[in-house]
């Protein structure tokens, strides 16, 4: 008889816990994707647009001829700079945060490189647009060979990568091509 009393609360307690499980679920939106062909001009805060304008990829020597950027590490990269032109539409001065912006694939995601981005760039990751005032930004990022399968790495340019800022309720997808 005791046997079957804790059996019996045994079994309400996990019909209970999966109905609050459900019902916890089923309350939250799932993310909606937003997914923004490349050249497409897009608002990102109030009155303040971005478009990606295209890519290059840079080796590590590359990036030390180019920008004087020395990665001090033995692990191979490839180093993406992503162009990207902020224009304010409005009649005030704004400034729109860099930060947020992370480049994206499926399975993978890395921020902004802070010290690269610096050196690409002659104001902050605050970048402030007077009234009409358009201003082309590079934002760098660094993929390291060790997070990608050899065979992904060989071919890592011809991958879909994307620039998101939003990630919740709605993730943008900036299609890089």
């Amino acid at each position: 008889m005791k046997t079957r009393a804790i059996v019996g609360a045994v079994i309400l307690l996990i019909v209970l816990y999966a109905f609050r499980v459900y019902k916890v679920n089923s309350e939250i939106r799932a993310v909606k994707e937003d997914m923004i062909p490349f050249g497409t001009e897009r608002e990102v805060t109030n009155g303040v647009t971005m478009k990606v304008n295209g890519y290059t990829v840079l080796s590590k020597e590359e990036a030390k001829e180019k920008y004087d950027y020395d990665l001090e590490m033995d692990e191979e990269v490839k180093i993406i700079l992503v162009n990207v032109t902020y224009s304010n539409k409005t009649n005030k001065s704004k400034t729109v945060d860099t930060r947020p912006n992370s480049i994206e694939k499926t399975g993978y995601s890395t921020a902004t490189e802070m010290m690269l981005y610096s050196l690409c760039n002659q104001f902050d990751l605050d970048v402030t647009l007077k009234s009409g005032e358009k201003k082309e930004v590079i934002l760098p990022y660094i993929l390291f060979k060790f997070q990608f399968e050899q065979g992904e790495w060989e071919k890592l340019e011809d991958e879909v990568f994307y620039i998101s800022n939003s990630r919740y309720p709605v993730k943008t997808k900036w299609m890089l091509k």
